[in-house]
């Protein structure tokens, strides 16, 4: 259906601005860039707006991407601390939900945005942002899981969890004249497709577990585990290789 040009630009200024529909940026762009074309004399003036903002927003990523590439980064920095409120919100919303409930598959993906249909994580379950958790196929979380994802946390396909436990990628200085600025650092953890962590596990920073190992329970994983064992203990050490 052809809309005129003063239809466009108040469908795109709706979206942008989340009246009575969900908010949008793209769409917002689309219906002024139409109603722009059309010579409409408000629209071109709204999208340098939006694209003023956008560079703007760009500028503003510096600690966000530190955060995210290990180096020392202010976690107080207002992208970062919106991000940190928005997933608490998210969290608080599924954590009152649960697996039984008809909203539980739209509040996980609230939570962790692209997660996969056949990813199951039980309430309740905390995380920093959600976005930093990148989730394989089949992946199963049991209860009152953790997974601080300051850096990415990345879980391979068919991958179990059990109860308990915590992936931490955040980091604290050592020195404690450091420890009192509002900075840390963050590495990311990796683990691989089709192990098992028991339940209490821990996995520390920069930890990267192998594809098919077990990690027995109350683990507290400090230091890479190679593919295909079975390791235990605090720390975390291998026992036997696995056939």
């Amino acid at each position: 259906m052809d809309y005129d040009a003063e239809t466009l630009f108040s469908v795109g200024r709706r979206f942008l601005h989340g009246d009575c529909v969900e908010k949008d940026t793209d769409k917002a762009k689309e219906m002024l860039e139409r109603a722009a074309d059309m010579g409409h004399p408000l629209a071109r003036k709204l999208l340098d707006t939006i694209n003023d903002r956008k560079e703007e927003e760009k500028d503003n990523m510096e600690e966000w991407n530190k955060m995210r590439s290990g180096q020392m980064y202010n976690w107080t920095d207002p992208v970062i601390d919106r991000s940190l409120k928005q997933s608490r919100i998210a969290c608080e919303k599924f954590n009152k939900s649960g697996i039984d409930h008809d909203d539980y598959r739209q509040l996980l993906e609230n939570m962790i945005p692209g997660v996969p249909e056949t990813v199951t994580i039980l309430p309740p379950f905390h995380c920093d942002h959600g976005n930093g958790l990148h989730l394989g196929e089949g992946v199963f979380v049991n209860y009152n899981g953790m997974f601080l994802d300051a850096a990415d946390i990345t879980i391979g396909n068919h991958t179990l969890i059990g109860p308990n436990c915590s992936l931490y990628t955040p980091q604290h200085p050592i020195d404690y004249r450091m420890r009192r600025k509002t900075i840390e650092s963050a590495f990311a953890i990796k683990i691989g497709k089709d192990c098992w962590l028991g339940g209490d596990v821990t996995v520390c920073p920069g930890v990267t577990i192998g594809d098919r190992c077990v990690i027995g329970a109350g683990s507290v994983v400090t230091h890479d585990i190679p593919s295909d064992t079975l390791a235990a203990g605090n720390p975390c050490r291998v026992i036997r290789k696995l056939e």
